[in-house]
């Protein structure tokens, strides 16, 4: 009898330990691979969602890769390498994504072990091929044709939500689909919140009331600019190329005189001519020693601001900001003019504005 008893008690023990196992992996995800062609190397993973909460650096060492993050809820996840090319995939607690390719053509990432990756992965395979203004349009009917899908969640935020010149009417009514098949999604929630924003602040809109600290602790306002043309940038230490759109944008405006302050090696204000066009910086990184160390070493113009909240910043939030870099072009009046200038067409689009 006692024997039985030993016996019971150490099989609960037993069906404890699986359960609580098991309790613990659910809440974390992880990612592993292999690139062919790519020894030693990292890249970068990030999530829109506040579930996943941070830029993660992915090292490769001996071609593989392997990184484990706490997450507590499903969200769209996205690789972005070295050359800028990026993969979407499905981030599921407690579950593991493996990925694989080649280095010298990352358009052929293969992401598989569960159906919604292995769906947005033949979604990806299906647009290879198409010219960029066709795939727009094959992804409008993939999204209506899984709507209650992650995938689709996926295919929306990238080619729809972030499509260039985007179709807000198109957008409401897939938005409005998807949360009909699964209205509990909270990332379905907050894109509604995005395109909300958009809507509101497009081209031709005013630009929406706003407040912020700067770096220096001053506050600026939209009276801080009332009657001048001012250039909203969006950027971050975080990826190259979030820099480098700051800095060249930072160029332009100071080589045609159109800079109405700079930011000095020596951190002081150093007002230039009045008339000029007022910048203002947002920096989305979550601590500000690169941020500082990025603004003095190429003496950036304008306000600087880094409330270390990165897409959840309410300043983010209110303009409507989807991707980095991103910037928005408001007139004298208030009035947004442009969003999301390329960088290769700002130079003329400024001095198509500011005559």
């Amino acid at each position: 009898m006692r024997k039985d008893k030993q016996s019971l008690g150490w099989g609960l023990i037993l069906v404890l330990c699986f359960f609580l196992s098991c309790s613990g992996d659910k809440q974390s995800f992880t990612l592993s691979g292999r690139f062919k062609g790519l020894e030693q190397g990292e890249f970068v993973c990030f999530s829109s969602s506040p579930e996943w909460g941070t830029f993660d650096t992915v090292r490769v060492q001996g071609g593989k890769f392997s990184i484990t993050h706490p997450l507590a809820d499903t969200v769209v996840l996205t690789l972005q390498y070295p050359n800028f090319m990026q993969t979407q995939l499905i981030a599921i607690p407690g579950e593991e994504v493996t990925v694989r390719g080649d280095a010298n053509n990352m358009l052929a990432i293969e992401v598989g072990s569960d159906d919604e990756n292995e769906t947005l992965s033949l979604f990806r395979k299906s647009i290879a091929d198409l010219p960029s203004d066709k795939r727009a349009a094959v992804a409008e009917q993939f999204v209506a044709e899984h709507p209650e899908s992650w995938a689709a969640i996926a295919v929306f935020q990238k080619y729809i939500l972030e499509a260039e010149h985007p179709d807000y009417a198109k957008m409401k009514k897939l938005l409005d689909e998807m949360q009909k098949k699964c209205p509990w999604r909270k990332v379905l929630s907050a894109m509604r919140g995005e395109v909300g924003a958009l809507l509101a602040y497009r081209v031709g809109q005013k630009l929406p009331p706003f407040k912020a600290t700067t770096l220096k602790g001053e506050t600026v306002s939209n009276a801080t600019f009332r009657g001048k043309p001012l250039l909203i940038t969006f950027w971050s230490t975080m990826v190259p190329e979030y820099i480098y759109a700051l800095t060249v944008t930072n160029r332009i405006v100071k080589s045609r005189s159109w800079v109405s302050r700079v930011e000095s090696p020596g951190d002081i204000l150093s007002p230039l001519p009045s008339g000029g066009l007022p910048m203002l910086n947002i920096c989305l990184d979550t601590d500000t020693t690169e941020c500082r160390r990025m603004l003095r070493r190429d003496t950036i113009a304008g306000y600087n601001v880094c409330d270390l909240l990165t897409f959840d910043s309410p300043l983010v939030r209110t303009l409507g900001v989807r991707r980095l870099p991103s910037n928005i072009l408001v007139d004298a009046s208030g009035v947004i003019k442009e969003r999301d200038i390329p960088i290769d067409k700002l130079e003329a689009t400024l001095r198509k504005y500011l005559k």
